[in-house]
């Protein structure tokens, strides 16, 4: 485990002299003390091992926040101790958890735009360059997309609400405007596709690699409603012999970390540096909703997802335990695993017009390793919705996913969101205000998301 307590380590070298220039922007990287300044390979992997530790650090956005809101947001988690405004769909713009989103979004963006750009710059043909560069692009990829999915309207390519984009790293105080969401995908799928060339073969789950470059693509292109792309890249990731099922859909959570078949990309954590509290979180602050519980009676991961004790009702997933022969409440977040690949490629081919056999072998394959029966609904609105179903019962108070599909499906008119939430406002909350302070950093250049 030392190798990867070092990234909690240098992120806290690296920005021990930053503060703050607005919410979305860390101070310039031309501030940053020449010690700390990328003048060789050596220091561009050190740089890069910084950037990997944001996902687990700069106040837990990406391993706990983002996947917490969302959660809250959609239907399988309800707030016990906080998050009950995400619950409602109605966060105030001064909330602590969106500065906190935003702000790690932008860190992980400008702290990969200063190793793309330095690495890019040094001289000699160190074949390291091309992978750390890949790896930066694909964080720097990824980092949009989360935040995107959070307050942009993603789900709306003509939509003039997209992010702040910079590919540059920071030099001054300057506002930009934000991007339409088209633009954004651009990017983002630009840095994908540079990701795929020039990141290595999988080796980790803890960094990025060609096959977590595809499947987040996969995701990528099915949210921009480029269904046959999506269908295709998502068949590259399922056929690979990279990545396989786990046995059960118990291995997944009782692995975590150690020698996993499945998970594409996840969050490390030990019972030293890395400790996140979030086992304690997702047992105490959130718990399994009333949907979800009652959702996911008669399948059968209900008693791995869904832990009783007594008149205690805790989330399976995310369960304190040994880490390292110690006690920990730290856990992992699981960005991306196979099973969501499956679901991913199987609502794809549905929507690009594909074969529904072929779609429905996809999505049986995770219900086969549930030991759950076949699927056999042959028309398409039904299949769309076994498979949206589906995901709740594999990724169910895990990541939020089930929101984001709320979203989409909502924005298609194939459901409606207030059948599951009765007091939801509207198309207006489907994602988060930018924080206040942002706004008020950039004298509004940067305009707030509407209905805020």
């Amino acid at each position: 485990m030392k190798q990867y307590i070092i990234a909690t380590i240098v992120t806290s070298f690296l920005f021990a002299s930053c503060k703050l220039v607005n919410v979305t922007d860390v101070s310039p990287v031309n501030q940053l003390e020449d010690a700390n300044a990328i003048t060789s390979v050596e220091k561009a992997q050190s740089a890069l091992y910084g950037t990997y530790g944001i996902l687990n650090g700069t106040g837990l956005a990406f391993n706990y926040y983002m996947p917490a809101a969302a959660s809250l947001m959609g239907l399988t988690m309800d707030p016990a101790q906080d998050g009950f405004d995400f619950a409602e769909n109605n966060v105030h713009t001064s909330n602590y958890w969106l500065e906190s989103m935003y702000t790690g979004g932008y860190k992980m963006i400008n702290m990969s735009n200063h190793i793309i750009t330095k690495t890019t710059a040094l001289s000699g043909s160190d074949p390291r360059k091309k992978r750390i560069i890949g790896e930066a692009k694909f964080l720097r990829a990824m980092s949009n997309f989360y935040l995107l999915r959070l307050f942009g309207e993603f789900y709306d390519t003509t939509s003039a609400y997209g992010l702040v984009l910079r590919v540059d790293p920071v030099k001054d105080a300057e506002a930009l405007p934000r991007s339409g969401v088209r633009a954004t995908y651009d990017q983002i799928n630009k840095d994908l596709d540079e990701a795929i060339l020039e990141t290595n073969e999988f080796s980790s789950t803890f960094y990025a690699s060609k096959i977590a470059a595809r499947a987040l693509k996969s995701k990528v292109l099915l949210y921009q409603q480029r269904y046959a792309e999506a269908a295709a890249m998502a068949k590259l990731v399922t056929t690979s012999s990279q990545r396989n099922l786990e046995d059960t859909f118990k291995t997944i959570f009782s692995k975590k970390i150690r020698d996993t078949k499945e998970v594409i990309f996840q969050t490390p954590y030990d019972a030293g540096t890395n400790i996140n509290n979030k086992c304690y979180a997702f047992n105490t602050w959130f718990v399994p909703s009333a949907y979800y519980i009652a959702f996911m009676k008669g399948d059968q991961r209900d008693s791995m997802a869904i832990r009783v004790t007594g008149t205690r009702v805790r989330n399976g997933k995310f369960m304190a335990g040994q880490v390292d022969g110690a006690p920990s409440n730290s856990d992992t977040e699981y960005f991306i695993r196979l099973a969501e690949l499956y679901l991913v490629q199987a609502e794809a081919i549905v929507r690009s017009g594909g074969s529904l056999d072929e779609a429905r072998a996809a999505l049986n394959k995770v219900r086969k390793r549930a030991l759950m029966p076949d699927v056999t609904i042959n028309d398409k609105a039904g299949l769309l919705n076994a498979i949206r179903e589906e995901k709740i019962h594999e990724l169910g108070a895990e990541s939020g996913e089930e929101w984001y599909d709320l979203v989409r499906y909502a924005n298609k008119g194939e459901l409606d969101i207030k059948t599951f939430k009765p007091d939801f406002m509207g198309k207006q909350r489907y994602i988060l205000p930018i924080p206040l302070k942002s706004i008020q950093a950039s004298g509004k250049v940067v305009v707030q998301n509407q209905g805020y």
